[in-house]
């Protein structure tokens, strides 16, 4: 039996930094790599290439970042050079700014969604030596 081939972008990286749950952190954090906060946290959030907020999660941040999942409650507003994702019982107050913006019904959202264009951002982000 032939299982597909799974590409990089199919994957999602494990979280190489977790604010668990009943932790709580306030302060300004320098992570590299995937943020998943389960607890709760105040603060800066820098040179983050995705965020994940769990299902108990709660920021309280502005952010800018590659990619998002939002599952829990966000105090802020959040901005993706590429995708953010927004589950059932996700609670958003504040402004999204993304490229593609998915979201589930039985998502709580006060704010304004703002779509990117394609052309600048990408360049940014782009690791291709041609563009």
């Amino acid at each position: 039996m032939k299982f597909p081939k799974r590409t990089p972008q199919d994957e999602t990286p494990p979280a190489n930094t977790v604010i668990g749950v009943s932790s709580s952190f306030r302060g300004t954090l320098m992570v590299t790599g995937t943020l998943k906060i389960d607890g709760e946290f105040e603060g800066d959030i820098l040179n983050c290439d995705r965020l994940e907020i769990g299902e108990h999660g709660v920021m309280r941040s502005d952010v800018e970042v590659r990619d998002a999942l939002i599952r829990g409650r966000v105090h802020g507003n959040v901005r993706a050079l590429g995708t953010i994702e927004m589950k059932a019982g996700a609670r958003i107050e504040g402004d999204v700014s993304a490229c593609s913006v998915i979201m589930e019904p039985g998502v709580h959202f006060t704010g304004r969604c703002t779509m990117l264009e394609v052309g600048s951002e990408a360049v940014e982000i782009s690791t291709d030596p041609r563009r």
